[in-house]
């Protein structure tokens, strides 16, 4: 059985910080590739990672604050590498087959009590 785990606020932020900066250690990129990206080079390298996303839809997770970046002047700038955490942050691990079939009929259900059938 799992365990509940009580902590404040501040406690959580700091053992995500520090999570956060132990990945990004962790992480390295080929000589190669620059670890500034523009918004379209960010699309394209969320996109080759498996996290398809528009443009649009980077726009307005920026205006939100809900995505990591840089501005250099009126530029905006995304990390490489905080943007892969980032996005693999949201994405949810799906251990338990059962879990994800009932995750999927309750995606088909919602879908089907929007369009009214």
């Amino acid at each position: 059985m799992n365990q509940i785990i009580l902590t404040t606020p501040e406690e959580l932020r700091a053992i995500v910080s520090e999570s956060v900066s132990q990945t990004l250690a962790g992480l390295t990129l080929p000589k190669d590739e620059p670890d500034n990206l523009t918004p379209d080079a960010a699309v394209g390298v969320l996109e080759q990672h498996g996290f398809l996303i528009s443009k649009a839809r980077l726009y307005k997770l920026t205006a939100k604050g809900n995505v990591p970046f840089r501005k250099y002047g009126n530029k905006l700038l995304f990390s490489r590498r905080e943007l892969l955490v980032w996005a693999e942050s949201l994405a949810r691990r799906v251990n338990d087959k059962g879990e994800a079939a009932l995750a999927i009929a309750r995606s088909a259900n919602r879908k089907l009590r929007s369009h009214g059938k």
